[in-house]
């Protein structure tokens, strides 16, 4: 096992045909992480974030980098950090499992395809009532879900995620009651996180707020990226509405709750 230096990270970028927005994310450098692999080669790879987040794919089984993964669960345990980890495919699904046992929970997602062309012809909403605007420090501090704690968790910082993510949100009388920002971005993609508040809901607020990301990132040459748990209906039916298409499974693995974090 290698750890990839970061002037090669344009290679790991070149060989990856799909992973999660974070792992490109990691490789702009625009969020800390390190890379890891089974050899010069890079046939398989084990990245991970600052924040906790890990991701392992390959089309090699690699056993140094399984041993690698189970001690970053292990010291995620024992430091009481998160521990969330993407798997590649079906076959890490299963060396994941094998070796951490009963210690994991596992969520399956969607990962969806943008269509450009089905976006630009859908029916637009024209009409609000309130108002849309871009998500500035100010408003992070009056904000309904994504603060201060959100953007150090998976940007590092507030000023990173000022600098390079994306936001928008719905205002009443200038009380935030919809966001749309960019969970993770990169260079090239950028992956939505939306909540409304619970006394708006209904309105059309979050297909309003995703609009105006979206556009944005169109303007700005951005893939959008949208991800959802396979049994949340809201989020599926928004997302089709919006363009994505193509549901591909994937899964998620993360410390069960019976493992005490000393």
């Amino acid at each position: 096992m290698i750890l990839v230096p970061k002037e090669h990270y344009s290679l790991i970028k070149n060989k990856l045909e799909d992973a999660p927005t974070f792992v490109f994310s990691v490789l702009d450098s625009t969020i800390e992480g390190t890379v890891y692999a089974n050899c010069a080669d890079y046939e398989s790879l084990l990245i991970q974030t600052d924040s906790g987040l890990y991701y392992i794919t390959g089309h090699t089984i690699d056993e140094l980098l399984i041993q690698k993964l189970v001690k970053f669960f292990e010291a995620s345990v024992n430091q009481a950090k998160r521990f969330t980890l993407f798997s590649g495919n079906s076959s890490w699904d299963q060396a994941i499992e094998k070796c951490l046992n009963k210690h994991v929970g596992k969520i399956q997602r969607y990962a969806y395809s943008f269509d450009a062309m089905k976006y630009k012809s859908r029916r637009r909403i024209d009409n609000c009532e309130y108002d849309v605007a871009k998500i500035d420090p100010l408003d992070i501090q009056h904000c309904l879900e994504f603060d201060k704690k959100y953007y150090d968790e998976y940007w590092d910082s507030t000023d990173n995620f000022i600098q390079n993510g994306i936001g928008f949100c719905v205002k009443d009388r200038g009380k935030i009651i919809s966001e749309c920002v960019s969970i993770f971005k990169s260079s090239k993609y950028a992956e939505i996180d939306i909540v409304t508040d619970l006394n708006y809901r209904g309105k059309g607020l979050a297909g309003i707020v995703a609009e105006q990301f979206i556009d944005y990132c169109l303007a700005e040459t951005i893939q959008p990226r949208w991800d959802c748990d396979v049994d949340n209906s809201a989020s599926i039916n928004l997302g089709s509405k919006l363009g994505f298409t193509n549901a591909r499974k994937y899964s998620i693995y993360f410390k069960n709750s019976k493992n005490v974090q000393r």
